[in-house]
């Protein structure tokens, strides 16, 4: 008898559960609905005075393209390479215009020179576009607030806002292979003020840090993470934690650093 009546219990919450579960389900669905329904009849809003994000082109180390067209380069500490200057990328590490301009060792190796100068110029080639970060908004909230004619621009500027911390995380991982590490720690920390959600950019970035023993800069790091509305928030503080905590693995890669 205590065993049915057992059974019977786990039967009746079970039941209750599912039956909850199911009812959320539906009010979710019909919230999302309505809302979809409220979408299609918002006006399109005017964009010009949103948030766009500025490339602080100043403040990065570019060693081969600049903004604009985007331009090639013209410094006094760092001149192109002609055989990027003229199209011929099998030659680009091989020539140089000026000699103040210095390379490592590794960077000086054609493939890594073309690579450095494309992630250059995917940056520059974004200065005349729009960029706009919108990580965390759905399509449906866009629409709400800005208006179903406008979901295709905006959404334009987001992949905009994405190619850019993407370009940013292989510039800087291309910096550390080349040894410019003080540059990859500039190209970084800009990616993560700029609100990336990058998993890779935060890790090679706090890696750097406990290189140089800059333990506090990856609490810093940790609190940005803490703040990010994204799905791979959870995955970077725990990359965050091992790092700064001294995980063996994590040591081997500073080491590589």
């Amino acid at each position: 008898m205590p065993i049915l009546f057992g059974l019977t219990l786990i039967i009746l919450v079970f039941l209750y559960f599912s039956k909850s579960r199911q009812k959320n389900a539906k009010q979710k669905s019909e919230e999302f609905w309505r809302k979809e329904r409220a979408a299609q009849i918002v006006p399109a809003k005017d964009l010009s005075s949103l948030d766009y994000l500025s490339i602080a082109f100043g403040s990065l180390p570019f060693r081969y393209w600049g903004p604009g067209s985007p331009e090639p380069v013209r410094m006094t500490s760092y001149a192109p390479p002609a055989a990027l200057l003229t199209g011929k990328s099998e030659t680009l590490a091989k020539e140089v215009t000026d000699s103040s301009y210095t390379l490592s060792s590794a960077e000086h190796m054609a493939p890594l020179a073309q690579e450095l100068a494309e992630a250059e110029y995917e940056i520059c080639a974004l200065s005349t576009k729009r960029i706009l970060n919108l990580t965390g908004i759905s399509n449906t909230e866009l629409r709400l607030t800005y208006g179903t004619m406008n979901l295709d621009p905006l959404t334009s500027y987001d992949q905009n806002y994405t190619t850019l911390i993407r370009s940013l995380q292989k510039w800087g991982a291309l910096l550390v292979t080349a040894g410019h590490k003080t540059d990859a720690i500039t190209v970084l920390s800009y990616a993560v003020e700029i609100g990336s959600d990058i998993a890779g950019t935060f890790s090679l970035l706090a890696r750097l840090y406990k290189n140089n023993g800059e333990t506090a800069k990856i609490v810093a790091l940790q609190e940005v993470a803490e703040n990010l509305t994204t799905l791979m928030k959870p995955s970077i503080l725990r990359d965050l934690d091992k790092i700064l905590n001294g995980d063996h693995e994590e040591d081997s890669q500073e080491t590589a650093l």
